[in-house]
């Protein structure tokens, strides 16, 4: 029994340390900007030694993913265990598509995204990008899922491809983030109404009214 709790407790300090890591290394690449952080000053603004932090994760970059990762995890759960609240297929696409954006920007602001981008370019073969394409996966899936849930009617009477249809979407999504994320300049208010009002112009095409 003394041996189950002092292993529970080496788990959760465990779990304590690499939490700790990961939200100082947020701050930091949004405060310094991740190239000019090196992993012995997430050391010093975590309280652990440089070596615990390589111990954790093994370069910047895997930290960053790791970030990014867990904050997506998190906001898939939060959207799954929401109840669905419209009775529009294009309303609730659109809101899938808005919380896309607005909690990637509660993960990081975008001159992270810039980087995070930048190296997914750079090492195209690398495990960064390999890990960090399973988000468009998963994000297109949530999509396909939200289609296949409503059943709508297609303005033609029969079925339609969900899963090419939810590729359409989000990689559509996915050019109009990159574009708002480029653009210093561009509100999130603009990026949405754009995105937005071709989405439900897109679905209007397809889909008989709900």
């Amino acid at each position: 029994m003394a041996q189950k709790a002092t292993a529970g407790l080496r788990e959760r300090q465990k779990q304590q340390r690499r939490d700790a890591i990961m939200e100082s290394a947020r701050l930091l690449f949004e405060r310094q900007g991740i190239e000019d952080c090196s992993m012995a000053t997430i050391a010093a603004e975590a309280g652990v030694s440089t070596p615990t932090v390589f111990n954790y994760f093994g370069s910047r970059d895997e930290l960053l993913l790791a970030i990014i990762l867990q904050g997506h995890q998190n906001a898939i759960a939060d959207y799954r265990s929401q109840p669905r609240k419209f009775t529009s297929l294009a309303d609730d696409v659109c809101e899938l598509l808005t919380g896309f954006t607005t909690r990637s920007l509660e993960i990081f602001s975008k001159r992270v995204w810039r980087y995070a981008d930048s190296t997914a370019i750079r090492y195209p073969e690398s495990e960064f990008v390999q890990r960090y394409g399973q988000i468009d996966i998963t994000l297109t899936k949530i999509i396909e899922d939200l289609l296949v849930a409503r059943a709508s009617r297609t303005r033609r009477g029969d079925g339609f491809a969900a899963g090419t249809l939810a590729s359409v979407i989000y990689n559509h999504w996915n050019c109009h983030c990159i574009a708002y994320i480029k653009d210093e300049q561009m509100t999130i208010e603009e990026h949405l109404s754009t995105l937005l009002a071709q989405i439900r112009h897109l679905l209007d095409l397809i889909f008989a009214e709900d």
